[in-house]
């Protein structure tokens, strides 16, 4: 969800997706809007979950603290840089997330005795360079979970790489990788039908919509009905 609108996380949530993605790297959330979606995703039984900005300690916590079950990391490309994404994720002795959050309480008294294996890490591998090192990424202990960004790995390719064999090389590595380290492996899918074909491939996680894409397809479906009688 990019549009940065709580009432449209709403009904999404009762709409009965497992999980909601808000996304503060390329979408438009204030922090209040950003809080109010966590709360009225909170009261149904879709999990929310989060994109942060960029690999930042403070953001990656705000994000936690505000009700986040899990928050991808974009433009991860070593392993360093996803052991620092699990050290912002992972309370002491796992890693350095501070404790705080007045509001995680309503996850259940025992949220900071359970959060560490329960909070989901994902690491977004969108690069040529991520993806040939995606086997010592996704060995990172405390990575739960690689996420291909298949268009910035296209353009990190090159001008026209984007859909190339090579392309689908790299992509189907990084899945190989995640097989080899016992880790899911997700992808960027732009229809229910790319999602099914990648979930028959092996991926576990495949977004397929945006709440942008189902606003821009219901109007332009509207229009073009209306025009054609």
């Amino acid at each position: 969800m990019n549009v940065g609108s709580p009432i449209l996380a709403e009904i999404a949530a009762h709409a009965g997706f497992d999980w909601i993605l808000l996304d503060t790297q390329h979408g438009y959330w204030s922090d209040t809007e950003l809080l109010s979606a966590f709360q009225v995703i909170a009261a149904t039984e879709t999990a929310p979950i989060a994109r942060v900005l960029r690999n930042d300690f403070g953001l990656i916590g705000k994000l936690l603290d505000a009700g986040a079950l899990g928050v991808v990391v974009p433009m991860v490309n070593s392993a360093e840089e996803a052991a620092r994404a699990v050290a912002a994720m992972r309370y002491p002795p796992q890693g350095e997330r501070s404790a705080g959050g007045s509001r995680l309480s309503f996850y259940g008294d025992d949220y900071f005795a359970a959060a560490n294996p329960e909070i989901m890490v994902s690491v977004m591998i969108e690069t040529r360079q991520a993806a040939e090192r995606a086997a010592e990424i996704l060995a990172v202990p405390g990575v739960d979970m690689g996420f291909i960004g298949p268009f910035d790995l296209g353009l990190s390719m090159g001008p026209s790489r984007y859909g190339s064999a090579e392309h689908e090389a790299l992509i189907q590595g990084v899945l190989a990788a995640g097989k080899s380290c016992g880790v899911p492996v997700g992808i960027y899918c732009g229809t229910i039908e790319d999602a099914i074909r990648r979930a028959q491939q092996g991926f576990q996680l495949m977004p397929c919509a945006t709440d942008t894409s189902f606003f821009s397809g219901g109007m332009r479906s509207l229009v073009k009905q209306w025009r054609s009688r």
